[in-house]
């Protein structure tokens, strides 16, 4: 997810309270207000030109803060288009609503708090945890908001870290790689690395393309057969874009009997696969759910399977490298599986991830046994590497 752009970046890392990234309690450390006063005093004087014949007045409500602290680097209107650069850096262009929609509320307010240059990214984007209240820092991050003319675009707000196996409501731009290791009771290993390629298109929708690698046991053959799987196809679009309580989207993946059993056994049909998918955030605990049908395209209706996934997680601090501790339900039909799960920023920019978990089957444990799951992600419209 997130579209940082020198100056306006993330907060350093301290030690700051156990709350999730995407939740609207990320707050500065509380200060007396007459020494807030005071800073905001000795800011509004560092920055006035010297020698004038009158000092203005301190700016008082967001729009004058705005106008007399940020727009110097970001520009009045928030594209970061000013007359005279005063950085040497491209400011974020917060009416860019394909950029700027897919931040997080937290995350901006975190970056506001404790500026960029302890996350990697530009040290120019200044810190103002000590000169803003709570209540100014989040009138802050409406005033940038309001920069964004369109409507209809998904809220930022429901970004939320993958899960492993459900999808995502968000429509993203991410590469990831999972792979799933068994070893099913009465039959050998398996394996499989699914390479999954997800774009943003327009406000709403997505495309997805799957490629999975697999080497697996067919029943009618004595050695593993090892080669390409079943290639799918997918599209998704976000239903309720104006709501700020949750995304749901609607998708459907089409998939493609390429895999060794469809190529060896042969009467393998194309599969149809109709989804709903939910996300939402209670408390700074994200809340992610998906109920798909797998239907198959030459064979009745009756013969269909039921796919649905449950996933509540948590991170542990507000910083794009942090940990995030989940836990999955996995249902097929009459079939349970339960996956603990952690997931892990890998750059101090967020841009690629981590995650593994352990799938633990619930039911038919005569024939299931555990899986070793996880993925490796990359937001590639992100930049990776720290910046200054």
């Amino acid at each position: 997810m997130r579209k940082w752009l020198e100056p306006f970046s993330r907060p350093h890392e301290g030690k700051p309270e156990r709350i999730s990234r995407h939740s609207a309690e990320c707050q500065p450390v509380a200060r007396q207000r007459n020494v807030r006063t005071a800073l905001a005093a000795a800011l509004w004087l560092a920055i006035t030109i010297p020698g004038s014949a009158q000092t203005p007045a301190i700016p008082k409500t967001i729009p004058e803060m705005w106008g007399a602290w940020c727009a110097r680097c970001h520009g009045q209107d928030g594209t970061g288009k000013v007359s005279e650069p005063t950085v040497t850096v491209e400011p974020l262009d917060f009416s860019d609503c394909r950029i700027a929609s897919a931040e997080p509320d937290a995350d901006w307010e975190v970056a506001i708090t404790h500026g960029g240059s302890a996350v990697g990214l530009s040290s120019q984007m200044p810190a103002f945890g000590d000169v803003l209240t709570a209540d100014q820092v989040q009138g802050f991050v409406r005033h940038l908001r309001g920069f964004c003319s369109e409507r209809n675009w998904p809220s930022g707000n429901f970004n939320l870290p993958r899960p492993i196996f459900t999808e995502k409501a968000f429509p993203e731009n991410e590469f990831i790689l999972l792979p799933v290791a068994a070893h099913e009771k009465n039959r050998p290993s398996a394996y499989t690395v699914r390479a999954i390629y997800e774009r943003r298109i327009g406000r709403r929708a997505q495309i997805e393309a799957v490629l999975p690698m697999e080497r697996v046991y067919v029943a009618t053959l004595d050695d593993p057969e090892v080669g390409v799987g079943d290639v799918e196809l997918g599209l998704k679009y976000a239903l309720t874009p104006r709501s700020d309580r949750y995304l749901l989207s609607a998708g459907f993946d089409f998939v493609f009997p390429t895999g060794a059993e469809a190529r060896l056994v042969g009467g393998f049909p194309a599969v149809y696969e109709p989804y709903l998918a939910i996300g939402t955030v209670v408390g700074g605990t994200y809340l992610q759910g998906q109920f798909k049908v797998e239907i198959p395209s030459t064979d009745s209706f009756r013969t269909r399977e039921t796919i649905y996934n449950a996933y509540v997680g948590r991170d542990t601090s507000v910083f794009p490298n942090t940990w995030t501790v989940g836990l999955e339900l996995n249902g097929e039909n009459r079939e349970l599986w339960l996956t603990p799960q952690i997931r892990k920023g890998l750059t101090r920019t967020g841009a690629l991830g981590g995650a593994f978990g352990v799938r633990v089957p619930l039911t038919d444990r005569n024939e299931h046994s555990i899986a070793f799951v996880g993925y490796l992600l990359w937001e590639y419209l992100e930049p990776v590497f720290s910046r200054r």
